[in-house]
C-alpha cells in the first residue's frame, strides 16, 4: 500500500494551486481595479452626454428667448409710463412745464394759487431707471390743489408725488383788500422716470440696460 502521494502528481497539484492563486490574485487586484475604473469612466461619460443634451436643448430655445426679449424691448420703447425726454435736464424742464400747465388749469384765482418755487433734484438712490425729480412749493387753496393732485397722479407718463407737506399760513393780504387771508403752503416732490432700452449681447446672450441717449 502507498501512503505518500506520487511526487510527480504532487508537483502538478502544486502548480495547479499556484495558478489558481495567481488567477484569484489578478481578479481581486488588477482586474477588479480596471473594472471599477471602467465603470467610473463610463458613468462620467454618461453624465457628460446628459449635460450635452441639456445644453443643446437650451441652445435650441435661444431664438425664442431672443424673440421674447425683442418684444419686451419694443414694448418698453413704446411704454407711455416713462417720460418722453432722453436726458435729465430735458425731462426736468418738461416736467416743470407740465406742472405749470396743470396749476394754470385749476387756478381759478391766480393770486391764490401759484408756484412759489420749483427746482430740479437728482436722486442718490440706486434704481434701474433714472429718476427725474422737481421739488415744488405752492401757495394754494385746498380745492384747486386736490384737482391738481388728481391730474398729476393720473397723468401719462406716470408721475409720482412724495414727501407731501401742507401748512396753513396767515398774513397774506389780497390786492385791493385790507383783510388778512389764510392760505396753504404746500411742498412736495414730483418725479417720473426716463425710459431705458434693453439690449442683447450677441456674444454672451446677456441682457444689458443702457440709457436711451447712449450710442
Amino acid at each position: 500500500m502507498q501512503l505518500l502521494p506520487n511526487p510527480e502528481q504532487g508537483r502538478l497539484l502544486a502548480v495547479v494551486l499556484l495558478l489558481i492563486a495567481l488567477l484569484l490574485g489578478y481578479y481581486f487586484s488588477v482586474h477588479w481595479w480596471f473594472t471599477a475604473r471602467h465603470f467610473e469612466v463610463a458613468g462620467a461619460i454618461a453624465d457628460l452626454k446628459e449635460q450635452e443634451l441639456r445644453f443643446r436643448s437650451i441652445a435650441a430655445g435661444r431664438p425664442m428667448l431672443e424673440k421674447k426679449l425683442a418684444e419686451v424691448a419694443q414694448y418698453e420703447s413704446n411704454n407711455p409710463a416713462f417720460l418722453p425726454e432722453a436726458d435729465f435736464d430735458s425731462a426736468a424742464a418738461g416736467l416743470t412745464q407740465r406742472l405749470k400747465t396743470i396749476v394754470a388749469t385749476h387756478a381759478t384765482d391766480p393770486a391764490r394759487c401759484q408756484i412759489i418755487m420749483n427746482q430740479y433734484a437728482h436722486s442718490n438712490d440706486p434704481e434701474r431707471f433714472e429718476r427725474v425729480t422737481i421739488k415744488v412749493r405752492l401757495r394754494c387753496d385746498l380745492e384747486p390743489f386736490a384737482g391738481m393732485l388728481y391730474d398729476l397722479e393720473s397723468a401719462s407718463p406716470v408721475l409720482f408725488i412724495d414727501d407731501l407737506q401742507v401748512f396753513r399760513q396767515q398774513g397774506y393780504v389780497r390786492p385791493g383788500q385790507n383783510k388778512i387771508s389764510s392760505y396753504l403752503d404746500i411742498r412736495f416732490d414730483l418725479f417720473g422716470y426716463i425710459r431705458k432700452q434693453i439690449e442683447i449681447d450677441a456674444k454672451t446672450g446677456k441682457v444689458k440696460v443702457k440709457a436711451k441717449n447712449q450710442p
